[in-house]
């Protein structure tokens, strides 16, 4: 197993929380399917293969939001067809967008799959198109980082389910929470926040990593 940090920015970016539904919301960092999908698609594992590909690399992963430019909204207007009447039926929602993110992605896995993503990353060979959640949020950049570690920690960043939550042990100025729910879980969300947890939990150079068994319990209620 090896640990791997990468910076990815996208120009916008829209990951729909769960919950929402006429007005659509966004996470505002990528959960840990999320993320899966962001590895799968640098390796090339199509859709049908990801949570194998998952289980079968321990692929343990997390995300903290380093920095962004604004948050959007935008109206658009979905049509779906309707069948019976013979025509497009057409709603107006709320779209939420982060402007210019930057993530910070922390990888655990097998290491020679780590090694395999940090080539292909730094040689810019992506198989399939990384967007930030839709298809209309493009990709900006992509940078390896260097030295990661993997230990578990009381001190974490990121997203934490909030039972797990015992105080914060650094605020920045400018920080943000957000309580999202996903899954069947409800999470806290942080930007520039440091949460204490009530155990020591999985991390890498500090961001909260989570496997396929911990995103199962996410499922199942934590």
């Amino acid at each position: 197993m090896k640990p791997l940090t990468f910076l990815v920015s996208f120009f916008r970016s829209h990951f729909k929380r769960h919950e929402t539904k006429k007005f659509r919301s966004t996470y505002i960092l990528p959960p840990p399917t999320v993320v899966w999908g962001i590895v799968g698609a640098v390796l090339g594992v199509e859709r049908d293969g990801l949570i194998d590909f998952v289980k079968e690399n321990n692929l343990t992963v997390g995300a903290e939001l380093c920095s962004f430019k604004g948050l959007d909204v935008e109206k658009a207007t979905l049509m779906s067809w309707d069948e019976g009447e013979r025509t497009f039926i057409r709603t107006v929602e709320d779209f939420e967008f982060l402007i210019e993110p930057v993530f910070r992605i922390a990888i655990y896995a097998k290491e020679d799959l780590v090694n395999e993503l940090k080539r292909r990353l730094e040689e810019k060979v992506i198989e399939f198109d990384l967007f930030g959640g839709i298809s209309d949020c493009f990709l900006k950049d992509l940078n390896v980082e260097g030295h990661a570690k993997f230990e578990r920690s009381t001190n974490v960043r990121g997203m934490i389910p909030i039972k797990l939550m015992d105080g914060f042990s650094e605020i920045v100025e400018g920080s943000r929470i957000v309580s999202v729910f996903y899954l069947n879980t409800m999470f806290y969300q942080g930007y520039n926040v440091e949460f204490k947890t009530k155990q020591p939990i999985k991390t890498v150079n500090g961001i909260a990593v989570w496997d396929f068994n911990d995103v199962e319990k996410f499922r199942e209620s934590y």
